[in-house]
C-alpha cells in the first residue's frame, strides 16, 4: 500500500482502528510505515511493495504496511535516523549511508572488491555479515536482508570517461559515503556529496557535471534528460538493505518477528533475480533516450588508480579482521 493523499491515510487509520478493535488480544493488528527515497515505481519501490504484500499475506492481514516513496518522509539520512529513533518502522536504502553509523560497512563500498553480487552475498551470509549486522543493531538498525542494487557507473555532460584522466576537473556527485567520495577523487574528479533527491536539479542547473549510481536508479530518476554520457565503470557493487527499527522489532511477538524475517527473505530473493535483467533493460533504454553509453577498455587503469583506497580505509574506518576474512572468503 502506498501513500496517495491525506484521505487515504485517514481511511487507512480508520480501517486499522476497526481491525484492531476486532482482532484477538493475542495477535492485534499492527500498522507500520516503510519509507524510502527512490522514485515511485523504481526497483526500491517494487521490493518495498513486495515486502509489504508478503508480510500482509503471511500475517493474514494483521501486519499492515504503507509505503512512502520519493522522500515523502524525509531525505535519506533523516529517514535512517527516524528508523533509529523508532519514528519510522522500516526503510529500504542503498547500503552506502550506513557507513555514517557503522564505519566498517564501508567495506562493501571498496572499489573492485567483488567480481559479482553472488560473491558479495557469500560474504554477507558469513561471519562478516553477521558482525556488520551486530554493530548496526547496536545503533538500533536491525538488518533484515540484503539485495542487489546494481553496479555503480558514472554519468556526465562533458565527455565519455575512457581513462581516469577524463575525470580531471569534473564535479561529480556521490552519496554521503567516504569511500564513494574517495573513489571519485582518486580518479581525478571533484567529489560532491548530495542527497539523491537533489541530483536532478543540480545537473539541470549545472552546479555539478555528473554523478555515479547504478543504471537501475539512474533511469527511473530520468537523469537521461539532463546527462549526455554514461560510462560503465562498475567500480563499486551496491546493495539494497531492508532495515527495521530495533524498537519496533522488539515490540513484536516472537511469532511476528519470524514473519517479518520471512517476508524480508522472500522479498530479497525475488529482488536479486529481478535486478540483473532490469540492468540490461534500462541500459538499452538509456541508449534509446539519447545517452551515449561507453564501456572503458582499460579497466586496469581504473583499478590501479583506486587501489590505494583499500589501504586508506582498512585499519581506520574498516576493521582489518573483517577485510582479511572477506578476502579469504573471496579466494575460496
Amino acid at each position: 500500500m502506498k501513500k496517495r493523499g491525506l484521505l487515504i491515510v485517514v481511511l487507512a487509520v480508520a480501517i486499522g482502528s476497526f481491525l484492531f478493535a476486532g482482532g484477538s488480544s493475542d495477535s492485534p493488528n499492527k500498522e507500520y510505515r516503510l519509507a524510502h527515497t527512490a522514485a515511485d515505481g523504481s526497483h526500491f519501490d517494487l521490493i518495498a511493495e513486495k515486502f509489504v504484500e508478503t508480510l500482509g499475506d503471511l500475517s493474514d492481514g494483521r501486519l499492515v504496511g504503507t509505503v512512502y516513496p520519493a522522500e515523502q518522509l524525509g531525505k535519506e539520512s533523516q529517514v535512517i535516523q527516524s528508523v533509529q529513533n523508532g519514528v519510522i518502522e522500516f526503510t529500504i536504502i542503498g547500503h552506502d549511508p550506513l557507513a555514517q553509523f557503522v564505519p566498517s560497512t564501508a567495506l562493501l563500498s571498496l572499489p573492485f572488491l567483488f567480481d559479482s553480487h553472488e560473491d558479495a552475498f557469500k560474504v554477507l551470509d558469513s561471519s562478516v555479515g553477521e558482525e556488520l549486522e551486530r554493530q548496526l543493531m547496536e545503533k538500533k538498525l536491525h538488518i533484515l536482508g540484503w539485495s542487489n542494487n546494481g553496479a555503480r557507473v558514472y554519468t556526465n555532460n562533458v565527455r565519455p570517461l575512457e581513462e581516469p584522466d577524463d575525470f580531471i576537473g569534473l564535479k561529480m556527485r556521490s552519496p554521503e559515503s567516504p569511500v564513494n567520495l574517495a573513489v571519485t577523487e582518486a580518479l581525478g574528479g571533484i567529489p560532491s556529496a548530495l542527497p539523491y533527491g537533489e541530483v536532478y536539479t543540480a545537473l539541470q542547473q549545472k552546479t555539478i557535471d555528473g554523478q555515479e549510481n547504478a543504471v537501475i536508479n539512474i533511469y527511473p530518476s530520468k537523469l537521461y534528460e539532463v546527462q549526455k554520457y554514461m560510462s560503465m565503470t562498475n567500480h563499486i557493487l551496491s546493495f539494497v538493505v531492508i532495515v527495521v527499527s530495533q524498537d519496533f522489532y522488539t515490540s513484536l511477538s516472537p511469532e511476528d518477528q519470524a514473519l517479518v524475517e520471512q517476508a524480508a527473505e522472500e522479498a530479497c530473493l525475488w529482488h536479486r533475480s529481478y535486478v540483473d535483467d532490469l540492468t540490461l533493460e534500462l541500459t538499452q533504454k538509456m541508449i534509446e533516450e539519447g545517452v551515449a553509453v561507453n564501456y572503458p577498455e582499460n579497466m586496469d587503469a581504473f583499478k590501479e588508480a583506486t587501489r590505494s583506497i583499500h589501504d586508506q580505509f582498512v585499519g581506520t574506518d574498516i576493521d582489518p579482521a573483517l577485510y582479511e576474512k572477506t578476502l579469504e572468503i573471496l579466494a575460496e
